[in-house]
């Protein structure tokens, strides 16, 4: 596809330097966490746009940003986009119990044509790459798999073979590096169109069933994660097409603290876990699988089939100091970065001045925020802040000397993530 544009960075419109309490927008999703075991919905709760905390409710996403779909608003109601403008970007926390449907996000050449085609479905001209830190074990599925797993997994699994034309497998088998996109598309678009899935995928839950039960499951590691992702996805989603997914695309369990960046046209689902989000401000999402709702001829045409998964790694470390340290994660794409800062008890962490508007969530323990003035805390009630869990505030681009405390009697360190657009990409832009 086209590559991303590079507007001009954003620039508020109150001016530099202003600090704003922000309220946030909560989600119910069927594949949501229930109740308080949610983060999200504990996040909301603190932040203040959740009033009542349902035990029962399905709560999968606490979003911060612009976008029409989930405006996040200033104390008294008003719209952030209203007084300071649009975010190119979205901040979320996510509570995932099952798995969430299967699909991609558009580039934006694509993006354009699926909004020409279906604006209620498509309802935007934006690309949606994303950016996920694992808060808990967080298991997604994501990217094809490498051809050389997937020729042994249709070798293995008679089930599968069934559902791909042989054409498609001696493509698979017989393909260089030159064409391996080809091959990887024709036997996932004959998977797409065939007629038997729904009959094989029953007849491989069931012989898979039978093996784990019997612990007669044989062959390497990932194989037998593959197929216990398999049973996982065929007992949360038994009516919908899917559960045969794990086969076909990486399976990811990552640790918290790690990150993964998803790149536009590349097919994932979130199947377990809790984590921050970043993305393009975007909604939308072509299916492929795990939902009612599936549109195979934009899939096949709208996916990359590039192989392998993507890198999982910690973020590079930005900042140390005394009691504190940031960690920066910042994919090569010019819309967002995320920054998480800790704070220990007794530490205090005065944040870094940006060119362009930013805002902080607080995603664990306790502290406040003041501003230091020839290097003692001055007492403007305007840039003093209790926070907590859910705590979001947003903050223009300039100089603030606003910094973060945490009590040295707290019984943990205090965690917050901020985001904004790329830095690299907004100096880069300012010096061009």
């Amino acid at each position: 596809g086209r590559p991303a544009r590079r507007p001009a960075p954003a620039k508020s419109r109150s001016g530099a330097g202003h600090c704003y309490r922000l309220l946030g927008c909560i989600r119910t999703k069927d594949y949501g966490i229930r109740g308080g075991d949610a983060r999200a919905a504990r996040l909301a709760r603190g932040n203040g746009c959740l009033d009542v905390l349902e035990a029962s409710a399905p709560y999968a996403e606490f979003e911060l940003g612009t976008h029409s779909s989930a405006p996040c608003t200033l104390d008294d109601g008003t719209l952030l986009s209203r007084v300071e403008g649009e975010l190119p970007w979205l901040l979320k926390v996510l509570s995932i119990r099952n798995c969430t449907p299967c699909g991609a996000h558009p580039d934006l050449q694509s993006a354009e044509s699926l909004h020409l085609k279906d604006s209620k479905i498509y309802p935007d001209t934006n690309h949606k790459p994303k950016l996920m830190i694992a808060l808990t074990p967080f298991e997604a599925l994501v990217g094809f798999r490498r051809r050389a797993e997937l020729a042994e997994l249709l070798a293995r699994t008679p089930e599968l073979a069934a559902c791909v034309r042989p054409e498609a497998q001696l493509l698979l088998h017989t393909c260089t590096d030159a064409n391996e996109r080809e091959a990887v598309r024709s036997v996932f678009e004959s998977w797409m169109r065939s007629a038997d899935v729904v009959v094989q995928t029953r007849k491989l839950v069931e012989r898979l069933r039978g093996e784990h039960q019997a612990s007669k499951a044989s062959g390497p590691a990932w194989l037998k994660k593959s197929q216990r992702a398999v049973l996982q996805l065929a007992e949360s989603h038994p009516q919908q097409m899917g559960a045969m997914l794990p086969l076909l695309l990486n399976y990811l369990l990552v640790a918290p603290g790690e990150a993964f960046y998803v790149a536009p046209c590349e097919p994932h689902a979130y199947v377990a876990g809790e984590c921050v989000e970043v993305c393009a401000s975007s909604n939308n999402f072509v299916r492929i699988g795990l939902s009612q709702r599936i549109d195979v001829e934009a899939a096949i045409t709208l996916l990359s089939y590039e192989t392998g998964g993507p890198d999982v790694e910690f973020g590079r470390l930005a900042h140390q100091g005394p009691g504190t340290h940031t960690l920066r994660y910042a994919p090569d794409v010019a819309d967002f970065e995320a920054r998480v800062t800790t704070v220990e008890p007794g530490g205090c962490f005065e944040l870094e001045s940006f060119p362009v508007p930013s805002i902080l969530l607080v995603v664990a323990g306790s502290g406040e925020t003041g501003v230091l003035a020839h290097g003692a805390r001055s007492p403007p009630r305007k840039h003093r802040y209790t926070l907590v869990p859910g705590t979001a505030l947003y903050v223009t681009e300039g100089t603030l000397h606003l910094a973060v405390s945490v009590p040295s009697g707290n019984s943990g360190p205090l965690r917050l993530v901020r985001c904004c657009e790329n830095l690299d990409g907004v100096l880069q832009t300012v010096a061009e």
